[in-house]
């Protein structure tokens, strides 16, 4: 996840270089990596803000002042990119071992196990991405070729929106508003009014398939870990990024 990289002329902090999951794919200047500063014990007074932690923004303040490099934006960041980050700063603060507390799906019983954050994996797209960050892929229904992008943190951003806004209706349209910002291309269209119109009566299989491809192949980071638990079942562990992550490494 990331390699030891140290200048003094760019930075009068210690940092290390992290690899970026997306493999720049979100950013305009398609950066890879970040340099990011460790933790040290003035981030206490953050992680045990109270106030911080009730506007829910102590990991976009974190990681704010942790990447040293400024021509990223933590609001332009995916949720990979800052997981990288974010179990960059817990490894190199507290080495990788995690450990959770869990429920035995078989006992209905508590216990507690300790998982490795070193082993995480990446998940690397699989399609060939042009230089507009779309790729193509032929609907199997309807047989129509199209040109599909990846969500990027503004999609999210406008898409949360659209659910909010609609939350108390009968129909809520966030279904065909998320084709909208994936499909950029229908059969050589790519005006976004045809296509709202063309997703509107496309076959539920072929809007099934549009997501499933997206879903395997939008770049990340696997949070999922295999544990096995006292009797012996077998289940995965997915970790949380919020202020539990270094709740209990700094005294709280």
């Amino acid at each position: 996840m990331q390699e030891h990289l140290h200048n003094p002329e760019e930075s009068i902090l210690p940092y290390d270089v992290v690899t970026l999951p997306s493999q720049g794919l979100f950013y305009t200047n398609k950066k890879k990596t970040l340099k990011v500063t460790y933790l040290n014990a003035s981030d206490e007074n953050l992680l045990a803000s109270p106030a911080v932690q009730q506007a829910g923004t102590l990991v976009d303040t974190l990681l704010a002042k942790k990447i040293l490099d400024k021509d990223i934006l933590v609001s332009d960041m995916p949720d990979c990119d800052k997981e990288a980050v974010l179990i960059f700063l817990r490894n190199t603060a507290f080495g990788p071992e995690y450990t959770v507390k869990l429920t035995d799906p078989k006992t209905k019983e508590e216990f507690e196990t300790t998982i490795d954050l070193s082993v995480l994996n990446t998940k690397e797209t699989k399609v060939k991405v042009d230089d507009k960050n779309e790729f193509e892929y032929v609907l199997g229904q309807s047989k129509k070729k199209i040109k599909l992008k990846f969500l990027s943190p503004e999609d999210e951003a406008y898409l949360q929106e659209i659910d909010k806004r609609y939350k108390n209706d009968p129909i809520n349209p966030y279904m065909t508003k998320q084709l909208e910002r994936m499909v950029k291309e229908i059969d050589g269209v790519r005006d976004p009014m045809t296509i709202s119109q063309l997703i509107q009566t496309m076959p539920i299989k072929d809007s099934q398939d549009i997501r499933k491809v997206i879903r395997e192949n939008t770049p990340g980071l696997d949070l999922n870990i295999p544990t096995t638990t006292p009797s012996g079942e077998q289940m995965n562990v997915r970790i949380s990024l919020g202020v539990e992550f270094f709740r209990p490494f700094y005294g709280l």
